[in-house]
C-alpha cells in the first residue's frame, strides 16, 4: 500500500486480500466437474426412462 494525494492506493493483490493459488482453483475445477456430473445424472434419469 502507498499513500498518494492523501488517499491509499492498492494493487489488485493487496485490494482481494490474496492470490488466486493452486488450492482455489482446484475447489473451482472440482465443483465445476461435480456440478456437471450431476445435472448429467439428472437429465440422463428424467429423459432416459422411456415411455
Amino acid at each position: 500500500m502507498r499513500e498518494e494525494r492523501g488517499r491509499t492506493v492498492e494493487t489488485g493483490v493487496e485490494a482481494r486480500a490474496g492470490f488466486l493459488d493452486r488450492p482455489v482453483l482446484i475447489v473451482l475445477g472440482v465443483s465445476l466437474v461435480l456440478g456437471v456430473v450431476v445435472l448429467g445424472a439428472l437429465w440422463l434419469g428424467f429423459f432416459s426412462s422411456g415411455a
